[in-house]
This record gives structure tokens, sequence and C-alpha cells, in this order.
């Protein structure tokens, strides 16, 4: 997991994650878990980052678009003491999910949905639920896009947006001719969604090369 990243070098990578500090026994154990098991989960590099961000920004309530096994909503709740509702298409990821949110004493904090990110976003709009504070996205990267139009509705002044890996290893800079047509087209609608990002008119948006990029948005 944590050398999929090729967007810095591996030597600087390595002496960041030197400083790098598991919020407890419990969660280091997922995350090894995630990692030997290939699941994407956020990097050690970007968990780091995110801590001083979210103890800025003191969120109450976090929502999350691409939940796999549970780690980063787990880490959300314990780190902030938010409210968390995170959202998971695949059936046997929200399994596993809400099994380890649930050995982890989370169910009270965390509130996982199954289905389709955009669905279940508009599905909260109709309940009125309370505006968020922190919206992270890790979900399909060519979906980024619909997934931010549906939650920007769930915001306030002041709320941000967080996207996790932006820049695809790199390639969304350096798009290389010989990529599989697969791959060219998540990477072009990943650069739409930045250029679409970078111009929305709700938002002020910056680039952090860290991990396999974030995108930080606050909504105006």
């Amino acid at each position: 997991m944590e050398k999929t990243s090729q967007i810095t070098n591996p030597i600087v990578t390595d002496y960041l994650n030197r400083f790098y500090s598991p919020l407890n026994p419990q969660m280091m154990n997922l995350r090894l878990s995630a990692e030997q098991d290939g699941i994407p989960i956020i990097l050690r590099e970007t968990e780091s980052f995110l801590a001083v961000l979210l103890s800025i920004i003191h969120p109450e309530r976090i929502l999350e678009i691409g939940t796999a096994v549970g780690y980063s909503a787990a880490y959300f709740a314990q780190k902030t003491g938010a409210e968390v509702v995170t959202i998971e298409k695949s059936a046997e990821m929200y399994r596993q999910a809400s099994c380890n949110i649930s050995s982890l004493g989370l169910s009270g904090k965390v509130r996982i949905l199954q289905g389709d990110g955009e669905e279940q976003i508009k599905l909260l709009s109709e309940k009125m639920e309370k505006a968020f504070d922190f919206i992270f996205i890790d979900a399909a990267k060519s979906h980024y896009q619909r997934f931010l139009d549906a939650a920007i509705h769930l915001t306030h002044p002041g709320s941000v947006i967080v996207s996790d890996n932006v820049l695809f290893r790199g390639t969304v800079a350096d798009l290389q001719e010989e990529t599989d047509r697969r791959h060219r087209t998540s990477i072009r609608r990943m650069q739409e969604y930045l250029e679409y990002l970078f111009h929305h008119p709700a938002l002020e948006s910056g680039l952090v090369s860290c991990g396999d990029g974030l995108s930080v948005s606050l909504v105006k």
C-alpha cells in the first residue's frame, strides 16, 4: 500500500512516514490488515496531513463517500469525536466496514449507508440532514464530479471538502500515450474534475502533493 504513490520521491515518503503515529493499536491492526489485503485506505502520510487539518476545522459532522473497510470513517470519529456518515457502494465492503466499526465500539458514532454515493447523498438531502462541516471523497475516481455536485448541497460556508487520490500516481500531470484506454478515460475524467473544482464559483481550492494527491476546497 505504501509504495503505490509515485508523486513524491520514495525516500521522502519513507522519511515522512517515520513520523507517523497511529491513534491506537486497534487502528494500527486494521491498517496493517487492509494494507496486507491490498484494500485501498488512506495512506499514512495522508492520514498525518488530515490529522492536522481536522484539528484546525474541529468538525461536528463528517460525510465520507467511499468507506472501504471503514478505516478512515473510524479514524475521523475517533480523532474528532464527530458524527460520521459514510457511504459505500460495494455490499462486501459494507459488510466488512460494519463489522470493523462495531468491533471498534463506534456504532453510535459512525453511520454506514450502502449504495451509490450520489443517490445516497440525495436521500440525505431529502431527509433534511444537517449540513456537514467536512466532506471526504474517496470513492470511484471517475465519478468525483457528481459526488461533489450532490454533496455541496449539504455544506455551509466554511465547510471543507477533501478529495483523495486526485493525482493518480502522477499520471494526471503526465498522461503517457502508452496508458491503456480504460485508465486514460479515468485520468482524463480526473483532469476534468480538477478543472471543474478550481473554477467552481462556490469553492476556493488548492492541491496538496501528499499521499497520492489531495484537493482541499473551502465552501465560500
